[in-house]
């Protein structure tokens, strides 16, 4: 083992785990990637070679009987990332896993219980939060310069013509469509900033395009204590934004599209843009210019929470609020009704 550094399997060669494993690179003094597992051997083997040609195994437990790591970061499809995290925990390793944290939150649960009867850190890899533009803008809400939160309005608008990877066509993979593969991120946020549950969620969702099964069309409204409340709208058929992703190996990212947040305060306004500007009222008060990216900031996180024996700032328990949010916006739009979510996170 390596005493500095925390030693990590990614598992799954995906289109996200690139991402992965570039911020692996940015964070080295951090982490190390010491295996890679994947069902697909080539894919493995291509992937190995971008980050020192590790070893690349065909399980996730012939990795662990066979190479060193204390670690695992999954990046395997939503509908596997609880088998998987239960699977790591049984063998005694620390675990960050891609949001969402598991399609419902019952198998968040099981994963958190896992995790602490295995004694083993669980993390959830909302890797939105760790751009330095969205820290300050939590750092200037929590300050009071401004007064307290009151309204958060986000928007997420670009052109998909079709899935980039086969598994997004099935919803019961996916979890749905936008509500987890980007809502998620956005519910994230919205928890962080306001510190607490909604008391009310009301989502409307459809499908357009049918490429794949789940929404591609999302408005929703939560409520929370004292009058205070988010708004999200999200569209992946909305043309002539700031590009269009053509869906290729290339990750998405929020230049391709328009995605803001406004954030009400009651003697100020913030607006982040493309997570990589913020503006108070109406000035741009940080521009991000830093070329390590947010994937390597949170492994960087990941790390030193393991290492430190503390809660990481994307701890399990945010990952199951923002499945919680999510799972009651599929609800509320299959249902077409208010849902109620009680202080467990379940529903009336």
């Amino acid at each position: 083992m390596d005493a500095e550094r925390t030693g990590i399997c990614l598992v799954g060669c995906g289109r996200v785990a690139k991402s992965h494993l570039a911020g692996a690179k940015q964070a080295k003094d951090s982490v190390r990637v010491a295996a890679l597992v994947s069902r697909d051997a080539k894919k493995g083997e291509q992937y190995a070679a971008c980050c020192g040609d590790v070893p690349v195994f065909a399980t996730l437990e012939e990795a662990a009987a066979r190479c060193a790591f204390e670690a695992v970061d999954l990046c395997v499809p939503n509908d596997l990332h609880c088998e998987y995290a239960l699977r790591s925990a049984a063998l005694g390793k620390h675990i960050l896993v891609e949001k969402p944290m598991a399609n419902t939150p019952a198998d968040c649960v099981r994963m958190e219980d896992a995790a602490k009867r295995a004694g083993v850190t669980l993390m959830s890899g909302q890797s939105r939060r760790y751009y330095p533009a969205v820290l300050r803008s939590y750092e200037m809400a929590e300050s009071g310069r401004w007064g307290a939160l009151r309204c958060i309005s986000a928007q997420l608008l670009g052109y998909l013509p079709g899935p980039p990877t086969p598994w997004w066509r099935d919803a019961a993979r996916t979890g749905g469509l936008m509500l987890p593969l980007w809502g998620n991120h956005i519910f994230d946020y919205i928890l962080w900033m306001f510190g607490e549950m909604p008391q009310t969620v009301y989502c409307v969702a459809t499908r357009l395009n049918p490429a794949w099964e789940g929404e591609d069309e999302v408005a929703a409204t939560l409520s929370f204590a004292g009058g205070r409340f988010a708004c999200v709208r999200m569209s992946w058929n909305t043309r002539g934004g700031r590009g269009e992703w053509e869906g290729t190996e290339r990750m998405l990212s929020s230049a391709d599209i328009l995605y803001q947040r406004q954030i009400q305060l009651d003697h100020g306004t913030l607006m982040l843009d493309d997570e990589t500007r913020l503006v108070c009222d109406g000035e741009t008060v940080f521009v991000d210019e830093e070329k390590e990216s947010n994937f390597a900031r949170m492994l960087r996180e990941f790390a030193s929470a393991i290492r430190q024996g503390r809660p990481p700032l994307t701890d399990a328990a945010a990952g199951r609020r923002a499945v919680a949010v999510q799972e009651a916006c599929l609800r509320s739009a299959a249902e077409n009704r208010l849902m109620r979510l009680t202080r467990e996170e379940t529903y009336v």
